[in-house]
């Protein structure tokens, strides 16, 4: 993954863009009576007159590392490790080539979705082998451009990897594919009396697996501690296709090197996460919510 800027955050993503009523219409404001802008508003970034993002290329001082570029031939050596899940349409490459905040825009030509680890691996072993660049990408959430290109590197999505391995009734553990969804994932677990140990704004499109190679914390992270403590195991491949397997399910395991916290807060700079043992705590029989009011006091 390459090194990125801090970037500040342009004037116009705070204004609301002029599109249809009901929309994101001029004026329209929240609940707070402040404007709604594609923060707030995800669905207006594609309303008429929204600024074009700008290339990342162009916007600021970054230079390509010397990587080839994707040809027909790996175009076709994709095609064969991953069937129907090679994407080259610009139409459908346009979300995944822009941040969450539209502050950043790749030009990636493609997008693979893999399914499983082995295709994961088998498209890192082919990628290293012909020195081409590779950026993971989950739900694309992140609000800091570490989930989008910078110039034309391959999309590498882990929506497709879904699918939850086991679960454990008695202790709560789970075991689950990267591109989990974390609200689903968390009303799998809440149906059987248990809850995720994590909880975010975008749960309703961020994976699991970039929220552990991120080191999400989120809500719950006072009451049930950070992933580094939550997750009990991980299924990693590494740049060269290799499959590192730290997919434990034990509580316990005080053997050899830790490996799998080197990956927890990487951002696949150290290798791609498929799969992810996490410890889920029980279902709390209560909830209790206080309310804090009062006005604020102003001293000159």
């Amino acid at each position: 993954m390459l090194p990125r800027q801090l970037l500040a955050r342009p004037a116009w993503l705070f204004r609301c863009p002029p599109g249809p009523r009901g929309a994101c219409a001029p004026g329209a404001a929240g609940s707070w009576g402040r404007p709604v802008g594609p923060l707030a508003r995800r669905g207006c970034c594609s309303a008429p007159g929204t600024p074009e993002v700008p290339l990342t290329r162009e916007r600021y001082p970054v230079r390509r590392l010397p990587f080839s570029t994707v040809s027909e031939q790996d175009l076709a050596a994709f095609e064969r490790i991953v069937p129907g899940g090679v994407v080259t349409d610009p139409e459908a490459l346009q979300a995944p080539n822009v941040d969450w905040i539209r502050t950043l825009r790749g030009s990636s030509k493609v997008l693979l979705r893999p399914r499983t680890s082995e295709e994961v691996s088998h498209i890192l072993r082919h990628c290293h082998e012909r020195n081409l660049a590779v950026n993971p990408q989950g739900g694309n959430t992140g609000m800091v451009g570490g989930s989008v290109p910078v110039f034309d590197e391959i999309i590498l999505s882990t929506a497709r990897m879904n699918k939850v391995l086991s679960f454990h009734s008695v202790s709560g553990i789970l075991v689950c594919q990267a591109g989990c969804v974390l609200e689903e994932l968390s009303h799998y677990v809440e149906e059987r009396d248990f809850i995720m140990p994590l909880d975010l704004g975008a749960k309703g499109s961020c994976h699991i697996g970039g929220n552990v190679a991120t080191n999400a914390g989120g809500l719950r992270f006072l009451r049930y501690g950070s992933l580094h403590g939550t997750v009990l195991g991980l299924e990693v491949v590494l740049a060269d296709g290799t499959i590192l397997d730290c997919l434990t399910s034990l509580r316990k395991d005080n053997t050899g090197y830790d490996l799998k916290q080197l990956f927890i807060g990487s951002e696949g700079t150290l290798g791609v996460i498929t799969a992810v043992s996490i410890l889920c705590p029980p279902k709390p029989r209560a909830v209790n919510v206080a309310f804090l009011g009062g006005l604020p006091r102003f001293v000159p």
